[in-house]
């Protein structure tokens, strides 16, 4: 038994009737995002860490320089408030690597 294809469809789309579909879905997919960022008050090291843009590891290295965004320890867990990472990010705090020694 042989399966019959149906025939193909072309559809025909301005630039501008593409631009809309493709910018509402766009708009759908972001809204999404941030509906979920926006409940979470308080975020796991990896949320804040793709919150900010970093790695976790990144994060943990800070926390033992004792630089990076404020966090809390409550219940042996480390989390973070958003807002006290939109402060830090608003701060403009620079991270910078540590000064290197010279080789002898």
């Amino acid at each position: 038994m042989q399966q019959q294809l149906s025939p193909a469809r072309v559809v025909l789309l301005s630039p501008e009737e593409l631009q809309d579909i493709v910018g509402a879905s766009v708009r759908r997919a972001l809204a999404d995002v941030l509906r979920t960022m926006q409940t979470k008050d308080v975020m796991t090291e990896a949320e804040a860490a793709e919150y900010l843009g970093f790695a976790p590891n990144t994060l943990r290295q800070w926390r033992t320089e004792g630089v990076g965004p404020r966090y809390c320890n409550p219940t042996g867990s480390v989390r973070y408030r958003r807002d006290a990472l939109d402060a830090w990010l608003a701060s403009g705090a620079a991270v910078t690597a540590a000064p290197r020694r010279p080789r002898s």
